[in-house]
């Protein structure tokens, strides 16, 4: 999952807009929100391409934006939804 405060924080830094990152990499700027609110992935070529244009090198900070840990609210919400679909389906 992606840290999207961490890189929301290194587009900043970097003086561009989320916008302007998804012209810079090449991807549709709704694509990139997408992939920032966790509904897709970035491939690597994504994440090699935002490192560059952001100037991120440091190994650290590459995993700690795109290999952050799930949310738990996130994961405790969807999970939800999950049970209360089985739930409508046992009670059919």
């Amino acid at each position: 999952m992606v840290d999207r405060n961490l890189l929301r924080g290194a587009i900043a830094r970097a003086g561009l807009t989320q916008e302007k990152l998804a012209d810079a990499i090449g991807i549709n700027s709704n694509t990139l929100t997408a992939k920032m609110l966790g509904r897709s992935y970035f491939d690597t070529e994504e994440i090699d391409k935002i490192c560059e244009v952001l100037s991120i090198t440091d190994n650290n900070e590459k995993a700690d934006i795109f290999l952050a840990p799930p949310s738990r609210f996130r994961d405790t919400k969807a999970n939800a939804g999950k049970e209360n679909a089985s739930e409508r389906t046992e009670t059919v």
